[in-house]
């Protein structure tokens, strides 16, 4: 069972990640926040061009690893907007349909087929979305027609549909064509980096002045870029003992971690419901990933 608590290790750290992330975006915005992290990540992530041969790739490769890069860099940037102006024991419980909406994607680009189990666990998704979101005096279908309106949540399901197709490039790129995930993650921090600092360019802020106002958070955002690579780390470590898909369940369990510890530390409402919406969908991902990997 060494792989479940590597798995587990890399849970926690996300869900610590997630938390500080929350903290740091009450003093910068989120794009200012994933430009500088995304800096001090690809920093860390320097070692690799000295330890394997990044240039062996063939050009098409590349290409596609550029082009779901900038759908998960995408993604990522919507991740933490969600998180600036929502409530995180609301904003990450809604990632955990990833797995619902990475499958009906597969469905669509790769032709993969949903077996029985797979449409139960999107049933569950959706019940955990419903149980997540429902307020006292709401009536049944009230909420579901407020939660596809709300503007709150544009960025999150934005996240979802970039997320999805993303992963299953990553599926093609590591699985297909046998592309090593450390090469894969190095280009992929150097597309964030250009993509981010590209939009502060078009705002028109300048990279000095995220500099000095990412300065007074510094400690917070190294600590965030340390977490990434950790929990990046301890899940490919765990994924060398046991089937992906099994790691990718254990790890989802973060969003639990993150919308407890979270809501406690920040004073959210509705927090013991929302964790019962959040064990639904997080259930659902073990049921849908449960004959994949």
């Amino acid at each position: 069972m060494f792989w479940f608590t590597l798995a587990s290790c890399s849970a926690l750290l996300s869900a610590t990640a997630a938390v500080i992330q929350k903290k740091v975006l009450f003093r910068l915005n989120a794009l200012e926040f994933s430009f500088l992290v995304s800096v001090i990540i690809l920093i860390f992530s320097s070692f690799i061009p000295f330890t394997m041969d990044v240039t062996s790739i063939a050009p098409s490769l590349l290409m596609i690893i550029v082009g779901k890069s900038i759908l998960g860099g995408a993604a990522f940037l919507f991740v933490m907007m969600s998180l600036e102006h929502n409530q995180i024991s609301t904003a990450l419980p809604i990632l955990g349909m990833t797995p619902a909406v990475t499958a009906i994607a597969a469905l669509l680009i790769l032709g993969e087929s949903l077996g029985n189990w797979e449409w139960l666990g999107i049933g569950m998704m959706m019940a955990g979305t419903y149980v997540l979101e429902k307020r006292p005096a709401q009536k049944i279908f009230q909420t579901f027609k407020e939660t596809l309106r709300s503007k709150n949540h544009y960025y999150m399901y934005g996240a979802l549909g970039l997320f999805a197709v993303s992963s299953v490039f990553d599926k093609l790129l590591v699985s297909g064509y046998k592309t090593d995930p450390l090469i894969v993650l190095f280009y992929q921090h150097i597309v964030y980096c250009l993509m981010f600092g590209s939009l502060l360019l078009i705002r028109r802020q300048s990279f000095q002045a995220a500099v000095q106002k990412g300065m007074p958070q510094l400690p917070f955002i190294i600590t965030v870029a340390l977490l990434t690579i950790a929990y990046r780390f301890t899940q490919l470590e765990a994924t060398k003992f046991a089937p992906v898909a099994l790691v990718l369940a254990v790890k989802r369990t973060s969003i639990l971690y993150a919308s407890f510890f979270g809501g406690k530390i920040f004073s959210e409402e509705r927090l013991a419901q929302k964790l019962i919406g959040g064990a639904l969908i997080v259930g659902a991902g073990f049921i849908i990933l449960r004959n994949a990997g």
